[in-house]
This record gives C-alpha cells, sequence and structure tokens, in this order.
C-alpha cells in the first residue's frame, strides 16, 4: 500500500508525474530565464525585484529565490503563481505530461469538487431562469448585451423570490453547501436565497470554473446596486479579477490589460472589441491584484469615471501598485469625460473610448500632477508639503531605475537635490544573502556528509545505518531518515525537503548550493567511506576513554566492556 500525499493522493503518483515534468520548461513560459552556470536565473516572480535573485534548478527541479525566500516544486510553482488549488495544479501537470489522473478520494479533494459541481449547476440553473423571464432579457438588451455576450459570460438571472434557489439546491440535498458557498442565507433559523430578482455574473478562476457570483439589482428601490457572493473556501475576492479567464488569451496577445470597475463595464468593453479587459469584485485595487496581471502583461491601464469618486479609485490602485512597480512595467490611467463610466462611453461611442484609453496618463504624471495641483511650488511652505507628501510613495516602490528616475523627477520639480529629502532605508539598502541561512550542523564532516547525500542520494541504500553509526546528530540523523523515506519507485525524490521545517529546508538549500569537489557517485563513495573510517575511529576512542574513565571510578563493567578495554587498538 502506498503512502498518501495530504490530499488523499498515492504519493509514488505525485512522484511520478513530477519526474515527466521540466521544471524549466513549465517556469520559463510566464518567467524569462537565463542559464546561469549550472542553474536558471530570472526576476522572481513573488515579489518585485529589478535583480534577479530567483533560481531554477533543472537537475534537482526546483525552484528557490534568494531574495524573498519562495522555494518548491512544480506543483508548488503553480499553487503559488496560477493560484491553482492542489488538485486544479495536479491536474494541470496531468494534461502537460499526458499520464491519466487517478480517483481523487481524500475528504479535502471532494469537498473542493462538490463546491465547484454546486456552483456550476447554480450557474446552469440561473442561466435557465433567464431564458424564462422577459424583464430580465429586456433589461440586458437595453443595455446592448446580445445572446453572444450573455453565452461568452455565462449571465444568468436569479428570481424575484425568497426561496427558489433554496428549493432547487435542497431537492438535490445540496443545502448546507449552499450556505457554506454564501448562495443561501441562514439567520434566526430562517434559510433564504442571497441573490433575488437580479442579473448574476459568474465570477471564474484562471482555469474557468466558477467560483463565485455577483448580482446587479432590477429593483430600483434596492438599496445594494451590486452584491457578491461572500468569501468562502473557493472565493478570495482580494486577488481574483472579474473576466480574466474570458480576456487572458487577449491579455497576452495585445500585451496590455484594460482595468474597469464593474462587471457591464468589462462585457461592454468585450462587446466592442476591447476584449482585454478585466474588473477588480467590488474592492479597491489590490497587490495580489497586480501580481496576478504581471503574469499576462506588463503594460496596465487604469480606466475610471472623471469625477472624483473616480479620480479617489484610481489614487488607491496608484498607492496599491507602488510596492509592485519594477522597472519592466508600464501602469497608466484613462479618465471619461461628460459623465460617462467605461459602460457607457463603450456602447456610445467606441471609437472615442478607443483613443482616450491610447492617450492614458501615465503613473508618474498622474502622482506628480494630483500632489501638486493645489499648490504653489514657487511658494517655499507648499514646496515642502509637495516634497513630504511624495516621499513615502516613492519609498514604496522597488530599488532601480524608475524609482532613480522619479527621484530625479522630484529633484527638477522643487530644485532641491534629493539628499535633503530622501534617504535610503535601512531596509532598502540591506542586501540579501546569496545563501539561505541554516541551523549549524556541529562538525565539517557532517556537512560534507550532508551535501553528499543531497547530491547523491543512492548512497542512502547501502550506507545509512553505517553513518548514523558514527553519528549523535540528531538533526543528520532525522535527515537521513526523511530522505530514506522520499525514496520512489524512480529514485529520490528530495525536493520534498521544501516542505519540512525551515532549519531542514534551508539545510538542504544550503548543501546544494555549496559547490562539489565530488564529480559523481564513485568519488562521492570514496569520500564517504573516509569520513565512516575516521568517524568509526572517532567513535572506538571516545567508547575506550569513556569505558576507561568507569574503570578507574571503581564501577562494574560486563564481560563485552572489559574486552573493548581490553583488545582497543590507539
Amino acid at each position: 500500500h502506498q503512502p498518501l500525499s495530504m490530499s488523499g493522493i498515492d504519493r509514488s503518483f505525485i512522484d511520478d508525474l513530477l519526474s515527466r515534468i521540466d521544471i524549466v520548461d513549465l517556469i520559463s513560459k510566464n518567467v524569462d530565464l537565463k542559464k546561469h552556470g549550472t542553474n536558471f536565473k530570472g526576476l522572481c516572480p513573488f515579489h518585485s525585484e529589478n535583480t534577479p535573485s530567483f533560481n531554477v534548478s533543472q537537475s534537482k527541479q526546483f525552484y528557490h529565490c534568494f531574495g524573498c525566500g519562495a522555494s518548491g516544486d512544480a506543483i508548488k510553482f503553480l499553487r503559488e503563481y496560477e493560484g491553482l488549488s492542489f488538485l486544479d495544479a495536479i491536474e494541470k501537470l496531468a494534461s502537460i505530461a499526458n499520464v491519466e489522473l487517478p480517483n481523487f478520494t481524500s475528504k479535502g479533494n471532494q469537498e473542493y469538487k462538490k463546491f465547484l459541481t454546486v456552483n456550476e449547476e447554480v450557474k446552469n440553473y440561473f442561466a435557465y431562469c433567464l431564458e424564462k423571464n422577459e424583464k430580465a432579457n429586456q433589461y440586458l438588451t437595453s443595455r446592448g448585451f446580445d445572446r453572444e455576450m450573455i453565452k461568452q459570460f455565462e449571465i444568468g438571472y436569479a428570481s424575484d423570490s425568497w426561496d427558489s434557489l433554496k428549493n432547487f439546491l435542497e431537492k438535490k440535498s445540496y443545502g448546507d453547501l449552499g450556505i457554506e458557498l454564501g448562495l443561501l442565507v441562514n439567520t434566526n433559523n430562517k434559510t433564504y436565497d442571497r441573490f433575488r430578482n437580479r442579473i448574476i455574473f459568474p465570477i471564474k478562476n484562471s482555469m474557468g470554473k466558477v467560483i463565485a457570483f455577483g448580482g446587479r439589482t432590477l429593483d430600483k428601490d434596492e438599496k445594494a446596486k451590486y452584491i457578491n457572493s461572500p468569501e468562502s473556501k473557493l472565493f478570495h475576492k482580494s486577488s481574483e479579477l472579474y473576466g480574466l479567464h474570458e480576456s487572458s488569451k487577449n491579455i497576452s496577445k495585445k500585451n496590455e490589460v484594460v482595468i474597469v470597475e464593474g462587471y457591464t463595464d468589462v462585457i461592454s468593453l468585450h462587446n466592442k472589441g476591447i476584449n482585454n479587459s478585466v474588473a477588480s469584485l467590488g474592492t479597491a485595487f489590490t497587490q495580489l491584484h497586480l501580481r496576478k496581471l504581471k503574469k499576462y502583461s506588463n503594460n496596465i491601464i487604469f480606466c475610471f469615471d472623471g469625477d472624483q469618486a473616480g479620480k479617489s479609485a484610481a489614487w488607491k490602485a496608484l498607492e496599491n501598485s507602488l510596492p509592485e512597480y519594477t522597472d519592466d512595467l508600464s501602469i497608466n490611467f484613462c479618465f471619461l469625460g461628460n459623465g460617462l463610466d467605461p459602460d457607457q462611453a463603450a456602447r456610445e461611442d467606441p471609437e472615442s473610448l478607443k483613443q482616450q484609453l491610447k492617450s492614458s496618463i501615465k503613473l508618474s504624471d498622474f502622482m506628480t500632477g494630483k500632489l501638486r495641483e493645489a499648490l504653489n511650488l514657487e511658494n517655499t511652505e507648499d514646496a515642502a508639503r509637495f516634497v513630504n507628501q511624495i516621499t513615502p510613495l516613492i519609498k514604496k516602490i522597488p530599488d532601480g531605475v524608475f524609482k532613480k528616475l522619479m527621484l530625479n523627477k522630484i529633484e527638477k520639480i522643487v530644485k532641491l537635490d534629493q539628499k535633503y529629502f530622501y534617504k535610503e532605508s535601512n531596509n532598502s539598502r540591506r542586501k540579501m544573502d546569496n545563501e539561505p541561512k541554516s541551523e549549524e550542523v556541529i562538525s565539517i564532516n557532517e556537512k560534507l556528509i550532508l551535501s553528499l547525500i543531497m547530491n547523491y542520494p543512492e548512497i542512502l541504500d547501502d550506507y545509512s545505518d553505517k553513518i548514523k553509526n558514527i553519528s549523535d546528530n540528531k538533526t543528520l540523523n532525522d535527515i537521513i531518515d526523511l530522505a530514506k523515506s522520499f525514496k520512489t519507485t524512480s529514485g529520490y525524490n528530495l525536493n520534498r525537503f521544501l516542505d519540512t521545517s525551515d532549519n531542514i529546508k534551508n539545510i538542504y538549500l544550503n548543501c546544494l548550493n555549496k559547490k562539489m569537489i565530488e564529480k559523481n557517485l564513485d568519488e562521492a563513495l570514496v569520500t564517504l567511506k573516509e569520513i565512516i573510517e575516521t568517524g568509526t575511529k572517532k567513535m572506538k576512542e571516545k567508547e575506550y576513554h569513556q569505558l576507561l574513565e568507569k574503570f578507574t571510578r571503581g564501577e562494574y563493567l560486563t564481560e563485552v566492556e572489559q574486552d573493548i578495554l581490553k583488545n582497543y587498538k590507539k
């Protein structure tokens, strides 16, 4: 019987799947990697940097960033980079490797699949309700949404009823799941539909699976114009973007993404050929949103209403974008005139909207312009206020060319050398070590043994017990036991050390980072045998001295101990 992983999938299947994937090929589709010695190097996709510290090992099939500490195998990369669940990552790798998936039996996987099944059936139910409701269809027609758009975005309708969805879910025994997903609301022991008399917009993840719903009311007296599903095990709104699944290919093709505020904005823009647009889900645009979009394009345009609310939302987006702003990024802002929002602008004059998007304002100009618009910089007090307001924003930007040019721009605006208003913080000055820190392993020989094990794990087959016989170091012995448990039918999958404690993980990374003198297994065995021989002599010597002390204290010695004392040869 094969051991199960945390997901309930046979570990042997996962190890076999990983052995069929080239992690360099997988990562290089998203990160520009260049050969660097025996490894590959690039800018880390998990934190903003302008100097490459992200390393990918083809021989070891894992990645590690010496800047932020991110590390893992192909599964971990897909989970962290694409925001996939463990199950989705396995499915994607199996598709790449053309491997058939086994049945997933764990409780967690079954629950995850059940949630997606419920959402899929609810999506279809809302689509059915839309077909039957003339008023909802008239509304969509009035907004310029044709059948093609309704089909592409799988728009639906929630009936003007307190229990139509509740009855639908309960018939399928999905009532509890409906509450957990926020489709139903339970208060004072009463359960009712969350979405009532609303146009429904299914929200999808990057794989196209429905993870939540948004609803736009058709009732003029309803206070909440838009509502979303609440956060759930499937849905985390601060990192999800509406329309990303439908737009992702066009974003990559055009190498540009347009960010708007609402569902109808996205659909109207798509309808008029601006099919590279997405929207945040009723929240301010976050660093997580930007990190996700940078995977598709480095050219980003925020499109907002030209009113005060639009400018406030744009400023919030600017502030949240700064910590992720790297030298290869271009962020622009487009503010619409005549009181129009992107939805109305797309329907009334799409060509004018396209022109406005092309002539949008650069982030640097929006930042400086917004802060100085009510100031007279010829006035000393106003110039000081401008510097004091903009400096904290500049500090948020990762070190690089863009940050340096922004400081130069401020110098010219206020005619003041930056040394008087900008000092590097200790954090930005501090350089990351080129090696992960780890708890010291006591002796040089023990470090060497660990390096030999990590680079040539096959030596454990015949020598693990011999190594443990010469070691009283618990860390070393624990690592040997762990390494042996990572043996698979195709060899040792030592990348599983990346999922262990920080101390052991860092020892593993340190060992792989050391340059090995031994160029092959035979040379490694010669070195190991010398260490074992020396270690055995030291252990015997230690044992002899302990027995000698015991003897001189007049303590009782067994026959075996007497023989050891008598026959010991220095």
